[in-house]
């Protein structure tokens, strides 16, 4: 950015971006289905859609088009800055756009793809936190679900409803 003084010129760095200046299809599709919901004094809430065009992996997009992939994380600041509380996770409902309840898969029928991933994520999420933090993870059979065809994925949680409009942003069309 340049601004003129006068006859002189003065030069500043560019301001830092938050966004991928040629962000790709995967890239789209994973800032779209990241939900951060700043509530104020009832904390933040983070919900992720793990979809099948975030991913780059042909056999993972093939898992991720038979499941949704849901994980959630809601975080409290103490007061005057204090130490961040991690909530339980519960009460949680996902539905399709007609609100029919998606099927929930159990953590026995979960592939193990998603074991391993969550297990990892788990992992981090501890280290990172001092063994504090807390996400849940949410495994359901897609249904009617598609992130790349018309509809829509509902997420309701603590009082709120969370969407996903489909087709999501980042699907390659044919």
């Amino acid at each position: 950015m340049k601004l003129s003084v006068g006859s002189s010129a003065i030069t500043q760095p560019a301001a830092p971006s938050s966004r991928i200046a040629t962000p790709t299809p995967p890239q789209i599709a994973q800032d779209y289905a990241t939900i951060n919901h700043n509530k104020g004094a009832e904390g933040r809430v983070i919900i992720t859609w793990m979809s099948s065009p975030g991913s780059t992996l042909p056999t993972m997009k093939q898992l991720l088009d038979k499941y949704v992939v849901i994980s959630i994380l809601h975080t409290r600041q103490g007061l005057g800055g204090g130490a961040v509380t991690w909530d339980d996770i519960e009460g949680v409902q996902v539905t399709d756009g007609n609100g029919q309840p998606l099927k929930e898969v159990t953590e026995d029928a979960m592939p193990p793809t998603f074991v391993g991933i969550i297990a990892g994520a788990d992992a981090g999420l501890r280290q990172s936190t001092q063994g504090k933090g807390k996400m849940r993870w949410s495994i359901y059979e897609a249904g009617t679900v598609s992130a790349c065809q018309p509809g829509k994925l509902v997420v309701i949680y603590d009082g709120e409803s969370y969407s996903f409009d489909t087709p999501m942003p980042g699907c390659v069309k044919p």
